[in-house]
């Protein structure tokens, strides 16, 4: 039913949810125990060179991963043969690794925004709690067809998403993120 690699589309049902309104969160860890994942849609508002002074490139982002250990900082890239210790979760995607050998291989400017993510925190569930709320409605399951967590317009992704679903979604594929801003 969950893979790694998978999305998690937060279904319009779970407006108003801080963290989960409107997300998109990948799936790097599915077991019997526990699902992990990363929103991959919400930039915060500093960068990578704000927290990490060694940085060079002043424009990668960092995203909210998630309302779980906002105080770390994780990534996600498709560079296991320039940073060690990855974690392969699905096809050439990598979580995590030696987190030195990044920022070395970012100001070499090899590396950057779209092929790295930077995340505050990770968003966590049991299970057992992941299948209920899927199964009242708060997510919907789609299956990494296209890659595409790396893409520049990562705020249109939610949207499109909902383009896509069936028609009951397709109204939210416009609206505002306040409704009461309509």
């Amino acid at each position: 039913m969950i893979n790694k690699g998978d999305f998690l589309i937060s279904s319009p049902d779970s407006l108003g949810d801080y963290y989960f309104n409107r997300s998109v969160v990948i799936l790097t860890e599915v077991n019997k125990d526990e699902i992990v994942g990363f929103i991959v849609n919400k930039e915060m508002e500093y960068t990578l060179s704000d927290i990490q002074e060694s940085v060079l490139n002043k424009k990668i982002k960092i995203f909210s991963g998630g309302p779980v250990n906002q105080d770390n900082l994780y990534f996600i890239h498709t560079y296991p043969q320039s940073i060690s210790k990855g974690i392969n979760f699905y096809n050439k995607f990598y979580w995590g690794g030696d987190f030195k050998e990044s920022i070395k291989m970012i100001n070499k400017t090899k590396l950057g925004n779209p092929l790295i993510k930077f995340f505050s925190g990770y968003s966590g569930w049991t299970y057992d709690q992941l299948i209920d709320e899927i199964k009242n409605g708060a997510w919907i399951i789609k299956k990494n067809e296209s890659n595409n967590m790396f893409r520049r317009d990562y705020k249109k992704m939610w949207g499109e998403n909902m383009k896509k679903m069936d028609e009951r979604f397709k109204i939210w594929s416009n609206a505002p993120e306040d409704p009461q801003n309509n």
